[in-house]
Order: structure tokens, then sequence, then C-alpha cells
């Protein structure tokens, strides 16, 4: 099949106003991910039309299959999402200018195009009323993109006077498109596959879902039994996108692959690792059904980690970070649903621990995947009991004897805190001190702090100033205490800026407007030296040691 054919033959419009006007019901399958375009692409977009205005302006290929008098979208969902987006916001201003707007809205702020059933109601809510939500009162994370997109067109296009407006108006109107639509699935699959071919950036789940839908038909001897499988496969690959979307931010849609074909196949997520494995099967439809099967429900196992971010010990290794892939330990725990008990919690701190460690050394080996595979597997005898030792034993003396070759591996935490003199590495001390406010504010029964975004935004500012512009130090000052934890504390980005290299006089009356539990121990002094950081430090020091220690674990 080539392409270029199937444009001549099925084409559906040359611009964007034809193809509205040319259509009964656009729609996004329910397969398809949802919105995902952000500020970054929004202002693309925007700057793109500026640019071109009272030119030719071309928006691209839009690829459709057609289903009676329904055109359900393939290729081009997220341009056409947002042209809808962006001519809303217009007749939102033209409407409070007193210029007519009848002709959007009837073209356009219709049910002709609808998006996913999970976010069709704040879309039409947003594009057709123009009643904007605020973002916490969203469900999904595409529905706060929808309104983020709204709210951006909305600000950047109310700049701009009347006569310009227009233009830009007339100029996404009569954008030039290239539109083809095909009739079956079988030439649906073909299309993605040649796409794919010629270098189209799609993601590697995409390309894989595209390549298996095609080889049911290619495999399938019974041509409605494989319209039928590719239904059900559609309707799975639906819920799977639901819950990458729901875990965003936690896990990416490439780890997730990532960690499912390593513990069901033992493969990495590519599709040339799919592509030899699939060789391998002799009931090939029968596989690649089991594939999606799997995947959406290891992919609800996700979204239940993420569910439960409440939990401190789940939120502080989402805080810690990935030296080890602990993500897969907790995949196959909550895929087995062996998520409660002593065993399970001690698994998670001691995933905590051992993250930590591997933190402060130079480590590349990483045992974690291979455990989990044993506790999976289960023609292998190996149990959560077993997961938990052999997890302990890593937390303890790390994946290498050697690593621990005179207690090194032990002992790296006190090491770090009793010898080291420079802790000022923000990916390191950053976990500690956050952990240490919130060791104070459980004194203070204040609640723990268990936001990511909020983790994301804090960073680390020296309380006596790395360069003093009123104050010269000495050479051991500057060796031995100034990049010392204790002169270390968190501090949002914002408020940073503000600290600068202003003296600790200035920097203690900033301290005053802080809302952290550990800003008490600095607003209290008169005074910053040897002494208060000293002081300072072993309180930290003492807290990590008892933090991370595994004698009870």
């Amino acid at each position: 099949m080539e392409a270029t054919q199937v444009k001549t033959e099925n084409k559906v419009a040359e611009s964007i106003q034809q193809l509205f006007k040319n259509s009964d019901n656009i729609r996004i399958p329910a397969y398809q991910r949802a919105y995902s375009w952000g500020d970054k692409q929004c202002l693309q977009f925007l700057d793109d039309l500026l640019e071109q205005r009272g030119k030719k302006y071309y928006l691209g290929q839009f690829l459709f299959e057609k289903d009676g008098n329904t055109f359900f979208i393939i290729d081009g969902q997220q341009r056409l999402t947002t042209t809808i987006l962006f001519l809303s916001a217009v007749a939102k201003i033209q409407n409070a200018r007193g210029i007519n707007t009848d002709s959007i809205r009837e073209t356009y702020l219709t049910d002709i195009f609808k998006t996913i059933d999970d976010d069709q109601v704040i879309f039409k809510k947003v594009t057709q009323k123009h009643l904007v939500s605020a973002i916490d009162d969203t469900e999904t994370i595409s529905q706060k993109r929808i309104i983020e997109a709204f709210n951006f067109f909305e600000t950047e296009l109310n700049k701009l006077d009347n006569d310009n407006l227009q233009d830009i108006q007339k100029t996404l109107e009569n954008a030039v498109i290239s539109t083809f639509f095909i009739t079956d699935k079988v030439e649906a699959t073909q299309v993605f596959e040649y796409q794919n071919n010629r270098g189209k950036e799609l993601s590697r789940f995409e390309v894989i879902k595209a390549y298996l839908m095609h080889q049911v038909y290619i495999h399938s001897t019974d041509f409605n039994q494989a319209n039928n499988d590719i239904a059900e496969i559609q309707s799975i690959i639906s819920k799977t996108y639901r819950y990458i979307e729901a875990v965003e931010g936690y896990f990416t849609e490439n780890e997730l692959l990532d960690n499912y074909c390593n513990l069901f196949y033992n493969i990495n997520g590519t599709i040339e690792a799919i592509k030899e494995r699939l060789t391998k099967e002799e009931n090939k439809v029968g596989w690649i059904k089991l594939f999606f099967e799997n995947f959406v429900e290891l992919s609800h196992s996700a979204k239940s980690i993420v569910s439960n971010k409440s939990q401190s010990e789940i939120t502080n290794l989402f805080f810690v970070g990935n030296e080890a892939n602990w993500k897969l330990v907790l995949l196959t725990l909550f895929y087995k649903g062996e998520v409660s008990g002593d065993t399970f919690k001690r698994i998670l701190k001691l995933l905590e621990v051992l993250c930590f460690k591997l933190k402060l050394g130079d480590y590349r080996t990483d045992y974690l995947p291979h455990y989990s595979k044993r506790y999976f597997n289960p023609k292998d005898n190996y149990t959560i009991d077993n997961l938990y030792q052999e997890i302990k034993d890593a937390a303890n003396n790390g994946f290498k004897w050697y690593w621990n070759d005179k207690d090194y591996f032990k002992n790296i935490i006190p090491n770090y805190f009793d010898n080291e003199k420079y802790h000022y590495n923000r990916n390191t001390i950053k976990f500690v001190l956050w952990q240490y406010e919130n060791s104070l504010r459980l004194k203070n029964r204040s609640g723990a702090l268990l936001d990511k975004d909020l983790y994301n935004s804090y960073t680390i500012e020296h309380i006596k100033p790395q360069n003093p512009t009123n104050e010269e130090y000495t050479e051991d000052f500057k060796k031995n205490f100034l990049q010392l934890a204790g002169n270390l504390a968190l501090l949002t980005q914002s408020q940073n800026s503000k600290f600068g290299n202003k003296s600790f006089e200035k920097k203690s009356e900033l301290f005053q407007d802080t809302a952290l539990s550990s800003y008490t121990e600095i607003r209290e002094k008169k005074q910053w030296t040897e002494t208060e950081i000293t002081e300072r430090h072993k309180r930290i020091s003492d807290f990590a040691k008892q933090y991370f220690d595994t004698t009870d674990l």
C-alpha cells in the first residue's frame, strides 16, 4: 500500500474550516492517549500562528479511520484538540468585546468534535460554555492540561487588538492540512507502521502497540475474529493509558514498559525485543492479547502504589531517588497483593536505606530486578520473607561482597557525616534535611511533608553564605565548616533568590518568614559561627544515623 494513493483517494478536507464543515462526527478512539500538551507546545502553536499571520499556514497531516459517518482520529488529535481550545479562547475574548462569535460557535464549538470520554465533560464545559473549573477540581492530568491550555491562550490572545485577533483566527481556520481516511483496521495498522518506518516520532509503547495490532491481522485466519480481538485490545489499551496518566510524575510510560517486559518476559521494552520474542511464540495472537492484558494489570499496580502515596514509607522512596530499581520491587509486591504487615513495611524502609547508601557511593550493580523476578516467578520457591532477607542483606552490606570490605558499606552513612566535610550535594543532603524537618514536625505534631511537588520546589541554601560580601573567611572555616550539613538549610527556589550571599544577620530576618520547623534552631541564634554550625551538624548527624539504622528492621 502506498500512502500517497490513500491520500488522493480518501481526502477529507484541505483546511481546518473545511474539515469541520464537511464532518458529522470527529472522535478520539478510546485507546488513544489523553490530551498531553503543556505550555511549551501551546506557546509553539501560538508563535507559529503569529509568525505566519497573513500567509499560508500548514498545520500538518491528519489521519482518520472512517466508520459510517464518524471519523476516528488516529494521528493529529493533540493539534486538533488544541485548535478547538484556541478558537474557543478567541470566541470568549471576542464575546467580551461585543464581537459576534456565531460563526466560530456554530462551526467549531459543537459536539462535532469530542475528546476521550474521561475528559469530555470538562472539555465541553471549557470550550462551549467557557466555564473554567479550578484546576484542583480536575480528576485527571489531561483535564488539568485542557484548562491550562485554554487559560494560556485566553491570556496571550487578550493582548492582541481586534484586527490582529481576527487575523490570527483566519490564519488558523484557513490553515492548510493534509487529510486522509482509511476504512478498515488492517489498513489503519499498515499506515501506522508506514508512518513509524519513516521516522514518525511515537512513544515506544505506541510503536509496539501499532506493530502488535497489525500482527493480529497478519496471523488471524478469521477476519471477524481479528476485528473482535482488536476491539478487545483497544479497550484494554484505553484503560492502560488512563493508568499511565494517573501515575504521571511518579512512573514514566517507559519505566512501566521496561519494568513490565523485564518482569514478565526478561526482555527490554523495545520494539526489537518484542519482535524477537513474538517470533518464538506458536500462538502469536494469544500472546499479543496476553501482552496487553498483563501490561494493564501491572499499570494498575502502579496506580495503586501512587494511590497509597500518603504512606510515608512509599513517598520517601519517591523522594530518595532511583539509584536501585525499587520501583520494580513495589510493582511486584502490589501485583501479587502482599502489601500489608510488618514484612512489607520493613522492605520499604530497607529499600530507602539501600538507595540512600547507593547515593553516597559510585555503585553500578543492582540486584533488585533479580530478586523481584524470583519473587514474581510462581515456580521459584521464593517468598516475601526471602525477598525481605535479600534486601536487608543488600541494605547492610551492598550487592557485592567486596563493597563491605572493612565494614565500609555498613558504615557509609556515619562516615559521611563524621569524616567528610563537604555535604553541599543537593541530590544527597536535601533528602536528609527533608527527613530531619519531618522528624521535628513529628515532635511538634504538625504533620509530615509528603508532597512530591513541594519536595521538588525546595533547594539548598548556605546559612553562612558561600561568598560573603563583607566578611573574609579563614582557610580552616572554608575547609571544615562552610560546607557541613550544619550550615545548610532547605529553601524554596524563590526564597533562595532573596537570600543570595547576604550575611547571617540579614538572613536571620528572612528566616523569620519561613515556615519549616527546622528554622527555629536557626532563628533563635544571634550569631552563626563554627560553634553553632558544629552543634547543628551534630543534631542532623545523630538524626541521620538513627534514621538509617537497620538494627530493628
